[in-house]
């Protein structure tokens, strides 16, 4: 048993855990009635500080808990406390109302990491209406998309994104009302001139006195969809209860403690965002954000001058600053804990982690459907790196044969399934009931939702992540997972970043093909290529080593900054098929 930690000891926590006891923290009679707007924000301030906080900073804000730190491009820091954020997110409300905008009804976003961002989000939860996210490095075919979907009735952007926003607008017949952040510096947007709403002036304009609708955790509170990467995007629906299951993970996985200052470097375009902000929110948690997207050099002058405690990001982020670790010389890290989520995090990295930046950097997983990250690694659990970890508490998860349901062996690769029966489980996809129900196998002892990712367990009960299953390499009869020739390329001294793929081959099937981004004091080569060649054979086998390197500048990625392999695979399709002519 360790001390200090919210889950002291794993098996035991697991064993005696209830979801009641997570509704109980809840402030209405949850989960008959729940509303998430009001349990992550409303409380707090009503109390005067967040509940289970009191070491916090409060004085420095008046006596006020600080929700929000939030540093701009510019490096100008706004506070907002838990008092500012009820009533402007109740004077949002109130605007959503007087706008017409009625329970259930689609209330979508399209901005950078502002405060006003936070502000629409939890307003919108308040009212009742569905909050979703559309990540700004969406164009006008992605945000129609979506917007036209899910029949969306109002778009909160900002004065810099209103151009494309109106682009979107053309195909998404459904949008009443655009609500508009003035973001000019010279006040050169006026709303007036426009159909649009000018989000200061409507919000000073309404009163800060919102009574939250009393809604069930049965109640839609978020649609957010898919990154589409294997076919058109799809809605996924997360009702009121999803807080509960977030909360979870915000206790036993981020590990929040009073007094931390907690930086989730997630976007609220993504379903991430929404995870760990709520989810932190729901406990009075102070968060941290910058606007910006990611630069080694901007980082670690934030890590430097914020006393950052808790760090959640992407393996990507993680590997540039490994790349770059000469920006982090001298500086001050605060960190006691640190989270990855997005891809599988390599061993090298967590070794980087540990003797860089002095904390274990634990690897989550999770999908949009899962609705929260549901396999983890924890403070106080054995950490065997590359591992995914264990499931969280209050969640049945198995590596299953995805034909027949039946729990593989240890060992045996299958398909990483859940039991649907925990509050963040998704409630559906928006008008898609027949590809809700194709997520489904009947097993011997229940129904299973896949999740398209491959992974094995071991003796422990660990899940070892081996890819998506449209990304597995058959060469030779083998089947090889990219991740693991992934991990190993990473290790290179020579490599910053690589992807593998299957490419065509008249006597294998297929080879493993490798696309290596190298490091910045690396010189691509035959010689070197070569080399990455024989490291991954020694480490690995003689069949899963690439038979071909190309060096790259650069790895297309999603909007999450996840690996778009599929993109690669056309390549190496297509070069097959040209060598073969």
């Amino acid at each position: 048993m360790v001390e200090g930690h919210n889950l002291h000891d794993y098996d035991e926590v697991r064993e005696s855990f209830s979801w009641d006891d997570i509704y109980a923290e809840a402030d209405w009679d949850a989960p008959d009635e729940l509303n998430v707007g009001h349990e992550v924000c409303d409380r707090h301030a009503r109390n005067g500080e967040a509940k289970r906080a009191s070491e916090d900073r409060a004085a420095e804000s008046g006596g006020e808990k600080v929700a929000l730190y939030q540093v701009s491009e510019d490096g100008d820091l706004t506070k907002t406390t838990f008092r500012e954020l009820a009533d402007r997110s109740g004077q949002f409300a109130n605007v959503l109302e007087e706008l017409g905008v009625e329970k259930g009804d689609r209330v979508f976003s399209y901005m950078p990491r502002i405060p006003e961002h936070y502000v629409a989000l939890v307003g919108t939860l308040k009212r009742g209406a569905v909050f979703g996210g559309v990540n700004e490095r969406f164009g006008p075919d992605g945000i129609s998309y979506r917007l036209d979907d899910c029949d969306a009735s109002v778009v909160v952007t900002t004065s810099d994104n209103r151009e494309t926003v109106g682009k979107a607008l053309e195909d998404a017949p459904s949008v009443e009302h655009v609500l508009v952040v003035d973001r000019s510096d010279g006040g050169e947007f006026d709303a007036a001139q426009t159909d649009d709403v000018g989000f200061a002036e409507a919000l000073d304009g309404a009163s800060r006195e919102y009574e939250p609708a009393r809604t069930s955790g049965e109640d839609d509170a978020l649609l957010y969809y898919t990154s589409g990467t294997t076919g058109p995007a799809k809605g996924v629906r997360h009702k009121q209860r999803w807080v509960a299951g977030v909360a979870a993970t915000q206790k036993y996985a981020v590990d929040l403690q009073p007094g931390d200052l907690y930086w989730s470097t997630a976007d609220l375009g993504w379903l991430t965002g929404p995870i760990n902000t709520l989810g932190a929110w729901f406990w009075g948690a102070s968060l941290f954000t910058y606007e910006g997207e990611f630069d080694p050099e901007t980082w670690s002058d934030l890590l430097d001058e914020y006393p950052i405690s808790v760090l959640f990001s992407v393996p990507t982020a993680y590997r540039m600053l490994r790349e770059k670790e000469e920006i982090l010389e001298g500086v001050n890290v605060n960190l006691r804990h640190a989270l990855s989520i997005g891809e599988p995090l390599s061993a090298g990295v967590v070794d980087w982690g540990e003797e860089t930046l002095g904390v274990t950097i634990h690897d989550t997983y999770g999908q949009t459907e899962t609705g929260n990250m549901i396999i983890n690694n924890y403070p106080t659990m054995e950490l065997k790196p590359g591992s995914m970890g264990k499931p969280l508490p209050g969640i049945e998860s198995e590596v299953v044969d995805p034909e027949t349901g039946e729990p593989m062996p240890p060992g045996e690769t299958g398909e990483i399934a859940q039991r649907g029966d925990y509050p963040c489980f998704f409630a559906g996809y928006w008008q898609k009931p027949e590809k809700t129900a194709a997520c489904f196998v009947e097993g011997p002892e229940g129904e299973w939702y896949l999740s398209g990712d491959l992974a094995r367990k071991d003796e422990d009960g660990y899940f070892w992540f081996e890819g998506r299953a449209d990304d597995v390499i058959i060469s030779s009869g083998y089947r090889i997972g990219p991740f693991e020739v992934e991990s190993s390329l990473g290790e290179h001294p020579a490599v910053a970043e690589a992807a593998v793929v299957p490419k065509p081959d008249r006597e294998r099937g297929n080879i493993v093909k490798a696309y290596v981004v190298p490091s910045d004091d690396a010189d691509a080569s035959d010689d070197l290529a070569e080399d990455v060649k024989s490291y991954v054979r020694d480490e690995l086998s003689a069949h899963e080593y690439p038979r071909e390197i190309e060096f790259v500048d650069d790895l297309p990625k999603t909007v999450t900054g996840k690996i778009r392999r599929t993109e690669l695979q056309d390549d190496a399709q297509e070069e097959a098929e040209v060598e073969r002519e």
